[in-house]
Formats: structure tokens, sequence, C-alpha cells
């Protein structure tokens, strides 16, 4: 049924002048935002699921309950960067997203995180089981060999060797 799909997605985003700190760099607090959104657009491009249609149809939907973030070389005001996203662990009531973000020409680490959502009842606020065609989704989709329960810090290191500093391409 989902065969097909595609396990990593990729899309690119523009640092914005708003999101940046005095230093032309793209505020901490701000990645997540850059994270979540690149998967909601994701989501949607690939997949063709949105979120906010499967919340209003079902009363259901994800919220985050943990997220880890490590950054490694500033993304800076105006950069084009690669943000790529993929499920890495799946419960009957949970999932967990890694985003990377990448420089341009996909050599440089910008920023990994690890992002954890727990699927609730959106009426009673209680966690609540996925059903039968999302866990289908998620088994087609899902990278298994990434996930530990403690990890993140292993994972980080895993990519600034995969992407360690190479000369910047002109």
């Amino acid at each position: 049924m989902f065969t097909s799909l595609e396990k990593q997605l990729e899309s690119t985003a523009q640092i914005r002048f708003q999101d940046c700190d005095p230093f032309r760099h793209l505020n901490n607090a701000r990645y997540t935002d850059y994270f979540m959104n690149a998967r909601f657009d994701q989501l949607m491009q690939f997949y063709n699921f949105n979120l906010f249609e499967v919340a209003e149809k079902t009363n259901h939907g994800w919220v985050v309950t943990k997220s880890h973030i490590a950054f490694l070389s500033p993304a800076t005001m105006l950069e084009q960067v690669i943000i790529r996203t993929q499920l890495i662990e799946m419960t009957e009531n949970r999932i967990t997203v890694e985003g990377v973000m990448l420089n341009k020409d996909a050599r440089r680490l910008k920023a990994v995180t690890w992002i954890e959502f727990t699927f609730v009842n959106l009426l009673t606020g209680r966690t609540a089981s996925h059903t039968d065609d999302l866990m289908n989704l998620f088994r087609a989709v899902v990278v298994d060999d990434i996930f530990a329960r403690d990890g993140f810090n292993e994972r980080v290191d895993q990519l600034k060797v995969q992407f360690r500093r190479q000369p910047e391409v002109a």
C-alpha cells in the first residue's frame, strides 16, 4: 500500500532576518520552528498528509512531549539551508522525528534535532492509540536503525563524522 514512499524528506528554507539575533545567526529558539515548518510542508508534499485535517476530522493529533537539539554551526541571515526529516521511532501512541539542517550544498552540518510527539485525543487531552492506517504509514517510512532511547548524543557524533567540515564550494 505505501511501498514507494520516501523515508528521508528534504526541502530548503531561507533564514529570515526577523529570526536572527544581533550577530546575524538564527536565534536558537527559532531552529525548532524551521524544523517543524519543514516537516509539515514535507508531509504535505511527499505524502499528501495534512496534520490539521487529521485533527479536524478525527479530534486526534500530536503534541510535542520531548525535544533534543544540537547547534553545531550557525545558520546565518538570508542563508539557504537544506532541512531533512525522517521518522526514526514509532509506538502505538508516540513517534520521534529526526531533523537535520545542512548548508545549501549539504556539506556542513548546522543542527540536529529529535522531536518526540505523543498522539492525543484533542477533546480529552489524554494519550490515544494510533489507528491501523497511521501505523501502516509509519511502518512504511520509519528508519529503524537510528533511534535509541538515550542515543541522541551518539547520533550527533555520527552525523558530525559524516558531515565533517569540508571545503566550501564557491
